[in-house]
């Protein structure tokens, strides 16, 4: 027993957001979604902008990629959304000479940047799935 600290009421109260934020949840089920087998087989990627505090080059959004596979992620800076084809086309030409094979699949949100005609054109004749 601690001497000089107040006594403290405890309410009988039930608050629903308690109860429901202590409940079991059943975990993520397995063999719906796949995993990459080998490097490049599935990159993720996601678009994010623009931020509010412009970096010192001027830049406000950024690009990440993501191999499925490794996880070693690569992120590009960008001044606009619209260059993130640039983006896709320089981290290609890297990866695929580090990795020796081709990008198979390209995961993302389906945001307005990735389904630009550009972007889409790209990945078919680099045969890439979105």
């Amino acid at each position: 027993m601690v001497i000089g600290l107040p006594q403290i009421q405890i309410s009988s109260q039930i608050y629903e957001e308690c109860v429901i934020g202590k409940q079991h949840r059943e975990p993520f089920q397995k063999g719906k979604s796949w995993r990459a087998r080998k490097a490049l087989e599935l990159v993720h990627s996601d678009l994010c902008g623009p931020i509010t505090l412009m970096s010192n080059g001027g830049k406000r959004y950024f690009i990440s990629l993501i191999d499925d596979f490794s996880t070693k992620t690569w992120v590009y800076y960008l001044h606009e959304k619209s260059e993130a084809l640039i983006a896709l086309k320089s981290f290609k030409a890297l990866v695929e000479k580090e990795a020796g094979t081709p990008i198979k699949v390209l995961h993302s949100d389906r945001g307005g940047e990735y389904n630009s005609e550009q972007f889409i054109s790209f990945c078919e004749e680099q045969g890439i799935k979105k």
